[in-house]
């Protein structure tokens, strides 16, 4: 499954993208917790955010090996 990243997060990480192994289907929360075991809590925090497919997503969405999953953190404005 391809892993996009975005704005500081992809900064912070070193990297635009991943590819993990899923066993289809598994939730957001999931591919969070493997995130979190590679690159540390602190850069998932509770507020980020998720797209699948284009589409924002929350830690419950349900996805497959050919989604695309993208994390971002949250935007502020002014």
């Amino acid at each position: 499954m391809k892993i996009l990243y975005f704005a500081s997060l992809k900064e912070n990480l070193n990297t635009a993208h991943d590819e993990i192994n899923v066993v289809s289907p598994v939730s957001i929360s999931s591919i969070k917790k493997q995130l979190i075991e590679k690159y540390g809590a602190q850069y998932f925090p509770e507020n980020i955010m998720c797209a699948v497919n284009h589409e924002m997503a929350n830690e419950s969405t349900k996805v497959c090996e050919s989604d695309e999953v993208a994390f971002f953190p949250p935007v502020t404005g002014g």
